[in-house]
Parts: structure tokens; C-alpha cells; sequence
């Protein structure tokens, strides 16, 4: 299985959770809801282009929109390949918490 970095694997789960409202603004907003932090454009833009050129994400063109400005916005959705990565993800985060209890600490 192919390594995700955090903000991979959080940009994959706000699509998920967008589902067809995922584009780059939504998809940081989404992030900041989950995480409190707030990532630039670029910065979410960078990994978002590398999830679609290997194939985890698919992409479309919706037409302009007066409310939008008129200019064409493109949403982002999870193949098949995308789903099965979250779906490994989960286990492996699963798996690496298992039996995990904090220790009782002496103050």
C-alpha cells in the first residue's frame, strides 16, 4: 500500500465527506473543521493534483456560475482506487491503536 502522508489522507476524507460539493476551497474548509488548521491554497493544491495523477481521485469541470463569479470551478470525487486506499487506511490506523490506553501518571 502506497504511503500517505496526513494531509493526503485528510484531503481524501473531506472529499469523502463533500461528496459531490469537493472542490478546493470546501475541501480546506473541510480540513479546518476536522483538524483547526489552515492550510494555504497551494498547499492543498499540490497534493489534491498528486491523488488525481495517480489515480485516486477523478476530476470534472462544472460551467460557470454567476453566483461563483463565472468562472468554472473543478470538483473533485474518489475512484474506486481512492476508496480502497481509505478503506486501508482505516485498518492500518485501526490496527497501529489497537490496545492503546494511556498509562496513569504520577503528577
Amino acid at each position: 500500500m502506497k504511503v500517505f502522508t496526513k494531509k493526503e489522507e485528510q484531503i481524501l476524507l473531506s472529499i469523502y465527506h463533500l461528496e459531490d460539493k469537493a472542490y478546493l476551497i470546501p475541501i480546506r474548509e473541510e480540513i479546518k473543521k476536522y483538524t483547526g488548521k489552515e492550510y494555504s491554497v497551494g498547499t492543498i493544491y499540490a497534493p489534491l493534483n498528486r491523488l488525481h495523477v495517480y489515480g485516486y481521485l477523478t476530476t470534472y469541470i462544472e460551467k460557470p456560475d454567476a453566483a461563483m463569479g463565472g468562472k468554472p470551478i473543478k470538483y473533485y470525487r474518489l475512484t474506486k482506487k481512492g476508496y480502497a486506499a481509505l478503506e486501508a487506511l482505516k485498518k492500518q490506523n485501526e490496527m497501529m491503536w489497537e490496545g492503546f490506553k494511556t498509562p496513569a501518571f504520577e503528577d
